[in-house]
């Protein structure tokens, strides 16, 4: 009978379930950014603003808790320490997240270029009586960053960062599992 020969948990490489898992996270923000696309959902006002970052932290907890449940059950034999539990979720929203960012490039420069017009609009309706002048100028020339590659690659690496780790750090907490010692 052949035994399997598989290596301590410390040594299994969590790069498979972070691209596999992060890529589901990926494809689940761009259904998500799609929808709110085809619908025109206005994310400017503050109950759409709740309704996305609430929809995306779903998305997030679940791609990082399910993919850290299986690097723990699948790969590492049913055990994973809190570090390793952590960089696996931070990693598998860093993915989603920098993935996320490409198509949103694509979306605003290649499918819609006028979207980010709508954008403006929708942001001006929202607060434009309730921001002083300057301040609403210069909001607006934030969206003209929108377009450029290197800012939503620089938002979705830092986004994906901060996110991860919020995400990762919660969902260590729940899933993970030491093997049990003896005490003499």
């Amino acid at each position: 009978m052949e035994t399997l020969n598989t290596a301590p948990s410390s040594q299994m490489p969590v790069w498979n379930t972070a691209l596999r898992y992060g890529g589901f996270c990926a494809a689940a923000m761009v259904v998500l950014s799609l929808l709110i696309y085809i619908t025109n959902f206005n994310v400017m006002a503050l109950s759409g603003l709740a309704v996305m970052y609430i929809s995306m932290f779903g998305i997030c907890f679940a791609t990082a808790a399910i993919g850290t449940k299986y690097q723990r059950d699948q790969l590492d034999g049913g055990y994973i320490t809190y570090g390793k539990a952590v960089l696996v979720g931070l990693l598998i929203v860093l993915v989603g997240m920098f993935v996320s960012s490409l198509w949103n490039y694509i979306l605003v420069n290649f499918i819609d270029p006028n979207y980010v017009a709508g954008m403006k609009e929708q942001f001006v309706a929202a607060w434009g009586e309730k921001m002083p002048a300057e301040s609403l100028e210069e909001a607006l020339k934030g969206f003209d960053k929108t377009g450029d590659l290197l800012t939503n690659i620089k938002n979705g690496i830092i986004g994906g960062l901060v996110i991860g780790l919020i995400v990762g750090l919660i969902t260590a907490a729940f899933l993970k599992k030491q093997p049990e010692t003896t005490k003499f």
